[in-house]
């Protein structure tokens, strides 16, 4: 099927020379609570921006002509504020880069190790970190996907514990959080990359987690885990204290089924992919649902199966739809 990808290049969109068109009745997701609306008379300069709908601007689809063919297993994913797209490939081993200035994909270079397996990736200021977890290692490239070295080796950071990261996220102090879905645990490092706090355990109950599989910073340093197989969302303080559990299996309004990749933007509003529910969940800074995207995008739009979502510069959205094997990008609409 030739999609929009095919006739529209990302350089135009992030540069502002093809503008998103209209929000058409089937491209655009409808909020889902009357009672989140914006009360009358608020105007974006009362408060924090809050997105209340996705629309579909292209796809790249997994065609052989293009340039990153193929995708095999899309994973991880992060954009840099000059609209440059990173994607990690799981299955293949490859990570993925294009750059909007040269409407140019590229990929990165290996690592050298014989398992390479890139599960997420993001930018911190000039450099690429990418997750390896076969490697089980952190890796740092440059923006052009040159190997620079290996910048955290999980199993020497805490002795006695079979550490086996599957998510991660950094924030503006250089504080570090990844997921270990051996120990059932979140850990915290410190911007010496020392371990500060360790949260969770296998299990059910508050604290615990069971398939810990995303986590993002939010912008007052806390962090928030996406607990698969629990089906929700903990909220941890700065230093690593439970605030808040989001969902679960007992929350009859709970739209989680297995919630995973997770990113804010900069008004601190999160952005969950959820594969089960094929779908997109978004959150306002306290954790409140403000929509989740559904079959009203049309078939086109619609992801299927959501691994990790990226917000980026000019309210662009990324979501790396595994399914089909596609990366889908959205504008975010906010009120």
């Amino acid at each position: 099927m030739r999609h929009l990808a095919l006739v529209l290049s990302l350089a135009a969109v992030v540069g502002g020379c093809a503008p998103a068109p209209a929000p058409r009745a089937d491209d655009v997701a409808d909020i889902t609570d009357a009672a989140d609306a914006a009360p009358a008379g608020v105007t974006p300069a009362d408060g924090p921006a809050r997105p209340y709908a996705v629309e579909f601007l292209l796809a790249y689809e997994n065609v052989r002509s293009a340039p990153y063919y193929p995708l095999e297993g899309l994973a991880g994913i992060c954009w840099y504020g000059d609209g440059s797209l990173y994607i990690c490939d799981e299955k293949a081993g490859r990570v993925h880069g294009y750059s909007p200035s040269d409407d140019l994909w590229f990929q990165f270079d290996s690592p050298g190790s014989r398992f390479f397996r890139p599960v997420d990736v993001r930018v911190d200021h000039f450099k690429v970190l990418v997750l390896d977890m076969d490697g089980r290692s952190l890796l740092r490239y440059d923006l052009g996907g040159a190997y620079q070295d290996q910048l955290v080796n999980f199993e020497r950071l805490d002795p006695g514990y079979d550490r086996l990261p599957s998510s991660f996220d950094v924030d503006l102090d250089g504080r570090l959080v990844f997921t270990d879905a051996s120990e059932s645990q979140a850990v915290l490092l410190d911007s010496f990359l020392a371990v500060q706090t360790t949260v969770g355990g296998p299990g059910s109950h508050r604290e615990q987690f069971q398939e810990p599989s995303g986590v993002a910073f939010l912008n007052d340093g806390s962090f928030v885990v996406a607990d698969r197989a629990n089906r929700r969302l903990q909220h941890f303080s700065r230093l690593g204290y439970l605030e808040k559990v989001v969902g679960g299996e007992f929350d009859r309004h709970n739209p989680l089924l297995t919630p995973q990749g997770m990113d804010t933007d900069p008004d601190g509003n999160l952005f969950v992919a959820d594969p089960a529910g094929r779908a997109v969940h978004v959150y306002a800074p306290d954790l409140s649902l403000l929509f989740s995207t559904d079959s009203s995008l049309g078939l086109l739009a619609s992801p299927q199966l959501p691994i990790d979502v990226a917000v980026g510069p000019d309210d662009l959205l990324a979501v790396a739809d595994r399914d089909r094997q596609a990366v889908l990008i959205y504008r975010i609409l906010y009120r």
